[in-house]
């Protein structure tokens, strides 16, 4: 008779212990970042599809519009879910032209590349747009104008899937 208790009480426990396990399994995580969202946005392979380079001034005042450079159709850049980021510049797949590396998220307005043969210079880029088939954004880069006068040129990436 005690043993049949026993292995009642052991049933019920194996029982008990098989619906704990099913809802822990369950359990959603709730803990989703602004960054996290736009990590899964910005995975996936972007055509280039134009480069605006606009000079700015020393205290970052646009000197003019810029100037539009159409891209051709193979150049694109490929953001994956590990952080890691390839640019290729290359007409076909037979070639490696371009750069890769990784990227840090900073919530959904801007992110930093950091390039594998440069680690020691990110990139900070400011994301303008990103939706599910469009993405654009821009970085800038110290300069002397004619040599000699202090500025910054800001590129601006249109990108489409």
């Amino acid at each position: 008779m005690l043993v049949l208790e026993v292995v009642t009480l052991m049933k019920r426990l194996f029982i008990f212990a098989l619906i704990v396990l099913t809802f822990a399994a369950c359990k959603k995580n709730q803990n989703t970042t602004p960054a996290m969202l736009t990590a899964n946005k910005m995975a996936g392979k972007w055509s280039i599809i134009s480069v605006t380079v606009i000079p700015r001034d020393s205290t970052g005042k646009a000197i003019n519009s810029g100037t539009v450079y159409t891209e051709p159709s193979y150049y694109y850049f490929q953001f994956n879910n590990d952080n890691s980021w390839v640019e290729n510049l290359a007409p076909g797949a037979t070639f490696t032209l371009g750069e890769s590396g990784s990227y840090v998220l900073h919530a959904d307005t801007s992110f930093t590349l950091i390039n594998v043969n440069l680690p020691s210079k990110p990139e900070e880029c400011k994301i303008a747009s990103l939706t599910a088939t469009s993405f654009v954004f821009s970085h800038q880069k110290a300069t002397l104008f004619n040599g000699v006068t202090p500025g910054y040129l800001e590129y601006l990436f249109d990108l489409k899937k």
